[in-house]
């Protein structure tokens, strides 16, 4: 399964997605990152602070920004297509578009990252220091133990 399916799997657990569109936007938290963080260090793969500023600087900012740019357009169409079919069909083809847009950094991401190490299990200590990382220091903790109670239980 791909880096974007098994993220798809996570954000899609009851609660998550609510849960990750408030850390998004009420704290600016990089949920696909975030989200890919998790996954990788599951599978035993630890990021470092210096890799991920390479991430970020090498692509996955500006990959990021154009799936805010297609979200935020999508979400100013979306008043407008309330008895509107047009305007409603077009939030409709930027909500794909923006999509597309994720699964493109997600799946650049994945290359960068090279192949998962060899399973053995899942590495919950590996995932929540990924995690953490992606956040930054200036998230509170309890933002992020939604996270853990879905994956956990």
């Amino acid at each position: 399964m791909d880096l974007f399916a098994r993220i798809s799997a996570i954000y899609a657990q009851p609660g998550l997605a609510q849960h990750c569109l408030h850390l998004q936007d009420e704290h600016g938290f990089d949920v696909s990152l975030g989200l890919c963080a998790l996954v990788d260090g599951l599978d035993g793969r630890a990021w470092s602070a210096g890799q991920l500023r390479e991430l970020r600087r090498s692509g996955w900012e500006a990959r990021a920004a154009i799936a805010g740019t297609l979200r935020a357009a999508r979400r100013l169409a979306k008043p407008l297509g309330v008895g509107d079919a047009g305007m409603e069909a077009l939030r409709q083809r930027i909500l794909r578009d923006e999509l597309q847009a994720e699964r493109l950094a997600v799946a650049w991401l994945e290359r960068q990252l090279g192949p998962p190490p060899a399973p053995g299990g899942a590495d919950w200590a590996t995932a929540w220091g990924n995690l953490r990382l992606v956040a930054g220091p200036d998230m509170p903790q309890h933002l992020l133990d939604p996270l853990r109670g879905v994956l956990d239980g």
